[in-house]
């Protein structure tokens, strides 16, 4: 958010969890809308769910990310898109996992748990995915814009000594996939396809312009 020049408040989410599906985009965009809601809760004192609420649509970014800009007509075509005063703060929460043969990683939960993550994604690619989820009152009603970013990331093969090396540091341990790309772990990192800030673990790039699209920034 530094580098988009805005500024913020971190405010960490402590809620329980809840996973309904084992797709990785839809787990990224359902933890990252009950983080936005907990927090959102807690500054507007308004508790939203998912049903109660304005979603603007999955098609209206992907028509942004394809035609590159966005305009007031183009979303009349999705409806829900409104110009009046901001009520609330604008409340954004972000989950990130990484995808590896079909298989969710999450944060490692122990040096046995980094070992095999390692050990999996070195010499291969995976996918990373991070949720977004912005939420703001506005003509008295709460709308939500909600998207899943992806990246492939290719890692060169690494040796017993080096994965074991790397999860002796402290890095791994909570980060998902047992990895930080921005760290030590980058010298393994053969290339990427997508988003660098994404596996960072904010697509800074796309979110920026959905804001700056939705008069948000």
């Amino acid at each position: 958010m530094q580098q988009a020049g805005l500024s913020f408040e971190v405010k960490p989410a402590t809620g329980e969890e809840i996973i309904t599906s084992n797709i990785p985009q839809e787990v990224v965009k359902e933890l990252s809308f009950q983080k936005a809601a907990e927090i959102f809760a807690q500054e507007t004192g308004s508790k939203v769910k998912r049903d109660e609420i304005i979603f603007l649509s999955d098609k209206i970014l992907q028509e942004l990310s394809v035609n590159g800009n966005f305009d007031k007509k183009s979303s009349d075509k999705f409806g829900n898109f409104s110009e009046g005063d901001i009520q609330s703060p604008v409340v954004i929460g972000a989950d990130t996992v990484v995808s590896y043969k079909q298989k969710i990683l999450g944060k490692p939960k122990d040096k046995d748990d980094a070992r095999n993550m390692i050990s999996g994604i070195q010499g291969d690619k995976h996918e990373v995915y991070t949720g977004v989820t912005v939420l703001w009152k506005q003509d008295d009603k709460v709308h939500s814009l909600v998207f899943a970013e992806e990246t492939l990331v290719f890692v060169y093969p690494m040796t017993d000594e080096q994965i074991e090396g790397y999860i002796s540091t402290d890095e791994p341990y909570d980060k998902a996939g047992a990895y930080g790309i921005q760290g030590m772990f980058g010298v393994y990192v053969k290339g990427i396809h997508g988003d660098y800030n994404n596996v960072v673990g904010l697509p800074i790039a796309r979110l920026y312009q959905a804001l700056m699209n939705y008069n948000l920034v």
